[in-house]
């Protein structure tokens, strides 16, 4: 991944999207912008509301703990961690996790880029997991 011309997103300054339970996901750095290389976003995500185990065939998934705590399971291993864990996902591996507490916020990236959409889709659409790749056991 080479990072080909700055890209500055001041907080609250990216595209943003609301769950009805309080979760936020806000673009950080979108595909586009980094020539598909990667995509990032800062994701607040409330419990209960937190992702079924799932798996990506076409991108790896950086994931930083910036606050709060959460139960990570990566194929049959869970762990409870909180600030400044990380994470590097390799594309095949079911993962998820289960926030503690109520929230917890977390820096995701994709690389390559792209999947920041299907968790902030563009106005209007209402994008399918499987067209991104993206498989529920």
């Amino acid at each position: 991944m080479a990072v080909k011309k700055p890209v500055l997103t001041p907080p609250q300054g990216g595209e943003t999207m609301t769950a009805s339970g309080g979760s936020s996901i806000e673009i950080k750095v979108e595909s586009s912008q980094s020539g598909g290389d990667y995509g990032a976003v800062l994701w607040t995500v409330r419990a209960g509301e937190e992702p079924p185990m799932h798996t990506h065939s076409r991108e790896d998934e950086l994931v930083y703990v910036v606050q709060g705590k959460l139960i990570a399971t990566v194929g049959d291993t869970s762990v409870e961690v909180g600030p400044g864990a990380h994470a590097a996902l390799p594309r095949g591996v079911p993962h998820t996790i289960k926030v503690v507490g109520d929230q917890a916020t977390l820096l995701a990236t994709y690389v390559p880029g792209g999947l920041e959409r299907l968790l902030v889709p563009r106005k209007g659409e209402k994008p399918d997991p499987a067209a991104f790749g993206i498989t529920f056991p």
